[in-house]
């Protein structure tokens, strides 16, 4: 009798054990955003909106949406690369974001993105030291950083 207890016990484990496992390495998509209204023109937004897809704690994508999706603008369209010595400008920004993402947030733990410094709202956007951000685009980044950090928010919930 004691033996078939003890059997029953390991078996009860094993598959405790499986299925924690299992659990630990079930793919989860969140989606996140970070909007706010220009502070100079009423009625138009900045921001950014991504699907991130967390499994085993580590992010594996993060799909960020385009303006005609969101109907924001994640870049300001009016952004020249030369008005500020180092600013990169609307176009080597957007062309940015891919590789970006997937060097500094894909491969990510989740808990080493949700403790990096990121502000984006309208009365300034600001990323901190030791978090990473895109050379000449600080505020592209920001929200870029806020939107998955809200994502990330959302996961098991």
């Amino acid at each position: 009798m004691k033996k078939i207890l003890v059997i029953a016990l390991a078996v009860i484990l094993v598959v405790s054990a499986v299925c924690v496992l299992a659990a630990c390495g079930k793919e989860e998509t969140v989606t996140g955003e970070c909007k706010y209204e220009n502070a100079w023109t009423a009625g138009k937004f900045y921001g950014a909106k991504v699907d991130v897809t967390v499994k085993g704690g580590v992010i594996t994508a993060v799909k960020l949406y385009t303006d005609a999706e969101t109907g924001w603008d994640r870049t300001s369209g009016g952004w020249k690369e030369d008005q500020n010595p180092g600013d990169l400008g609307h176009d080597k920004a957007e062309a940015a974001y891919d590789s970006w993402i997937k060097e500094n947030i894909v491969g990510q733990k989740v808990a080493t993105v949700q403790g990096w410094t990121a502000s984006a709202t309208k009365d300034g956007q600001s990323v901190g030291e030791g978090t990473p951000k895109i050379a000449g685009a600080t505020q592209s980044t920001a929200r870029i950083i806020v939107a998955v950090q809200n994502a990330l928010s959302k996961l098991g919930k």
